[in-house]
């Protein structure tokens, strides 16, 4: 019964964590964006930052999420790449840290 209860308080606190990184993420992200500029000479600009910003938390969270997992799952969902060069994508396939590697990106 102990070892249950041990297991079933580590699955919480895991899931806990989890979902505590992924708001301090989102949280970076909305302040990204409440920061853009409102000029409407830099909207073009600022769209494009806040859709390659919007990418890149995606894909932070689907690498996050399969590092952690134990399933087998090859792909986790996360939204279109399109902004990101073909070149880093190449490098992130080869690197066993590929959540580190899109969080610097976004720094």
């Amino acid at each position: 019964v102990f070892r249950a209860q041990l297991s079933y308080a580590r699955y919480w606190e895991g899931i806990t964590l989890i979902e505590r990184a992924c708001a301090v993420w989102m949280n970076g992200v909305s302040n990204l964006f409440a920061f853009c500029s409102a000029d409407p000479n830099k909207a073009e600009a600022v769209d494009e930052f806040q859709y390659l910003a919007s990418r890149l938390m995606s894909l932070l969270v689907c690498k996050s999420m399969h590092e952690v997992s134990r399933r087998d799952v090859a792909h986790f969902p996360h939204l279109d790449l399109e902004g990101i060069d073909q070149e880093s994508l190449d490098y992130l396939s080869t690197v066993s840290g590929k959540a580190i590697v899109v969080l610097q990106w976004l720094q």
